[in-house]
């Protein structure tokens, strides 16, 4: 007979093979009843962290085992997590003490249990598990040893310093606790379940991507090496048995489970959650009096329902058209409508990417005037094979003067082929609402996006690509600032770049003519005499993203803007709930998130930079003071600015009006203070208030 596991006897006989090997069959346990758990022999005692190993895989794998006396730590609907008692660890931090038993039905054990367990140890797609109908029997109980604490140090954000040789790997199947956590992207969404896994980190701040090449890096000293964020893994609340629910990113959390590895990613299992999640959707602020705001939005690949590709390139590429459901094609629609209007406060012009061709802008637009905004698509087709363009929704607040295509036919050096795949776009028009005319320059812009600029054999073409997009926009933006040093403009769109260089290129800052040349691979020529100012830097650090990339939040969408605007920037906005909802939310038309992948932006500029109403244009008084503060006795039927509205205002005589009045308006935004200064009158109309004779001469003099 061989050894007694746990009071289960086997008995020892030949191989009916032949093979020559010895197998062992079942026998009769001390209560009598037959054993059916395996056929040969088990291999050990094993404690977990034997069977566990220090490296990805068990030493054992394959093998049948048997370890005894761990401790339950958690238990799911399939299986169970045991770990070693307290006191009985090997203390080496690369080797983990927890094992996940994969019962394939609901266990019957507790959390609590000490257990013995005999069964097939496999590397099921790399987590490591004991399987195969394994045997276990409740021996005893006892506490649960104290989980290991997740936070800010553990795991390691630093990936030249892990807390053990493989990170993750040392915890896999171990009870871990994790107290103030944050959701770095919201839900994945996998097949027929809509609301899966998310990427968290059990630090304090969601992981932001950073300057530089991605670990290890280039080794280059003045290019950076950005760490990666290695401390992101994912939080899985269904695996033990928890309900999945809907966790925005930006969330907070607490949890306490076991971890685990599925789909090539470690992930924590929890058995307790608690989430306190992040509000979203939220708008832009509303637009002040005499603001004009400009916007971007990517529109995550708006298709509609017509095979409809277009006219095949220059190059004779043919383009390859996505044709989605009619009822996909208006579920989308809605959404946007629901956004552009609710989250980004319908800005007076908005520059679009990802959009399939000006009839689906159109039919957008169309169902904006229902909700009665009225804007006006304008469309360009570009070269990208796959019919996504660039373009504008313009509102009737607007004038559009001119819309022009940028170099739709420009060559890359490094191939011969068409540089622009959406050829930035611009449109030249003016503000018309609140006041005059205030002329402003918008340019949109989608370039080539990061996709295969490590890859050691497309790498070189991706990056000379970026490049020469980033240049070839670069001298677009001096010739106009050349041509007229007081355009208003502003570039804006997904520029698929960082606001720092990301090691290979900084593309943003040879749009904008601002960068180091020494911190990227390719440095670039700085062809902007005068340079645009990045407005997302007016933001907070932790608002510097459009867009959440494996966990890491991201800015790929900007707003540059020509120093002529300076004065009258009023901030940059963006329209959360896309970025940080779930990815199947994108499927639901009754609310406005996840209408695409990017978040949108506004950029608010005011046309009245000195708050006298009366937009810069038809401003003859710049930095105008309201109230005024020279006037030291406003006299009868004299006038001034004497409260903080735009109505000049006057002591009645015997209780009787003056018979006149006046606004800035009527006096081109200035005050009386600066009345008396241009036109060099004495100090009775500085200290008693602008006579009606001086008032009505200066009315009929900037009226003419």
């Amino acid at each position: 007979l061989a050894p007694d596991v746990s009071g289960t006897s086997y008995v020892k006989h030949t191989s009916a093979s032949g093979s020559g090997g010895t197998l062992f069959s079942p026998g009769t346990q001390a209560d009598g009843s037959q054993f059916s758990g395996c056929d040969v022999l088990p291999q050990g005692p094993f404690a977990i962290h034997e069977i566990q190993g220090s490296g990805a895989a068990s030493p054992f794998d394959g093998v049948l085992v048997l370890t005894t006396s761990n401790v339950v730590t958690a238990v799911g609907p399939e299986g169970f997590s045991m770990q070693t008692p307290a006191g009985l660890e090997d203390n080496t931090v690369d080797t983990s003490e927890g094992i996940y038993v994969y019962t394939n039905s609901a266990p019957t054990v507790a959390v609590g249990d000490l257990v013995v367990v005999t069964g097939l140890v496999r590397e099921f797609f790399d987590l490591t598990e004991i399987t195969g109908n394994p045997v276990i029997d409740v021996v005893g109980s006892m506490s649960t040893p104290a989980p290991v604490v997740f936070d800010e140090n553990v795991p390691s954000p630093d990936p030249t310093a892990p807390s053990c040789a493989l990170e993750f790997e040392c915890y896999e199947g171990m009870l871990v606790q994790i107290t103030g956590g944050t959701v770095g992207a919201s839900n994945l969404r996998f097949g027929s379940d809509p609301v899966a896994e998310v990427t968290v980190t059990a630090a304090g701040e969601r992981p932001f991507r950073e300057p530089g090449v991605e670990f290890p890096g280039l080794g280059i000293p003045s290019i950076a090496t950005w760490d990666g964020n290695p401390e992101i893994f994912e939080l899985d609340p269904d695996k033990l048995g928890l309900s999945n629910q809907v966790i925005p990113a930006g969330s907070r959390f607490d949890a306490t489970g076991i971890i685990g590895f599925e789909f090539g990613d470690y992930e924590l299992w929890p058995s307790s959650l608690t989430v306190v999640p992040a509000a979203i959707p939220s708008s832009v602020r509303d637009r002040q009096r005499a603001e004009l705001t400009v916007g971007s939005l990517n529109m995550f690949r708006l298709f509609d329902d017509v095979n409809d590709p277009g006219e095949p390139r220059s190059d004779g590429a043919t383009r390859n058209d996505t044709v989605v459901s009619s009822t996909e094609y208006d579920r989308r629609r809605a959404k946007f409508v629901n956004y552009i209007v609710n989250v980004l406060k319908a800005p007076d012009v908005l520059a679009v990417q990802e959009v399939e061709k000006l009839g689906v802008l159109e039919d957008l637009a169309a169902d904006m005037a229902a909700v009665d905004v009225n804007y006006t698509a304008y469309v360009e087709e570009g070269n990208d094979i796959g019919t996504i363009e660039v373009g504008f929704l313009v509102r009737d607040t607007m004038a559009v003067d001119a819309i022009t295509q940028l170099n739709k036919d420009e060559i890359l050096d490094f191939d011969g082929s068409l540089l622009h795949d959406r050829p930035p776009l611009l449109l030249e028009g003016r503000s018309i609402n609140e006041g005059a005319d205030y002329p402003i320059a918008v340019m949109v812009v989608h370039n080539r996006s990061l996709n295969r600029i490590d890859d050691p054999n497309d790498g070189d073409r991706v990056r000379a690509k970026r490049l020469a997009q980033a240049e070839s926009i670069a001298q677009e933006i001096n010739d106009l600032q050349t041509a007229n040093p007081d355009v208003r403009l502003v570039v804006l769109g997904d520029f698929n770049a960082f606001e720092f260089s990301d090691g290979y290129v900084d593309a943003v800052g040879v749009i904008s003519g601002s960068f180091d040349p020494e911190a990227s691979l390719l440095p670039g020529t700085d062809y902007v005499d005068l340079d645009l100012l990045n407005h997302i830097y007016s933001l907070p650090e932790n608002e510097r993203y459009s867009f959440v990339f494996r966990g890491s939040a991201q800015a790929l969408d900007h707003a540059l803007a020509s120093m002529t605007l300076d004065m009258s920037f009023r901030g940059l906005e963006f329209g959360r709930g896309n970025a940080d909802a779930a990815v199947g939310q994108i499927y639901d038309d009754s609310t406005s998130l996840r209408s695409s992948d990017h978040d949108g932006l506004v950029l608010f500029i005011s046309k009245d930079v000195d708050g006298d109403g009366v937009n810069d244009d038809a401003d003859v008084c710049p930095s105008t003071s309201i109230p005024e503060a020279t006037t030291r006795e406003l006299g009868e039927n004299r006038f001034a600015l004497t409260d903080d509205d735009f109505e000049f205002d006057s002591a009645s005589p015997n209780g009787m009006g003056p018979g006149r009045s006046y606004t800035t308006v009527d006096t081109a935004g200035c005050s009386c203070a600066q009345i008396v200064a241009a036109e060099g009158l004495g100090n009775g109309h500085s200290n008693f208030g602008c006579s009606i004779g001086v008032m009505d001469t200066w009315v009929r003099k900037v009226g003419e």
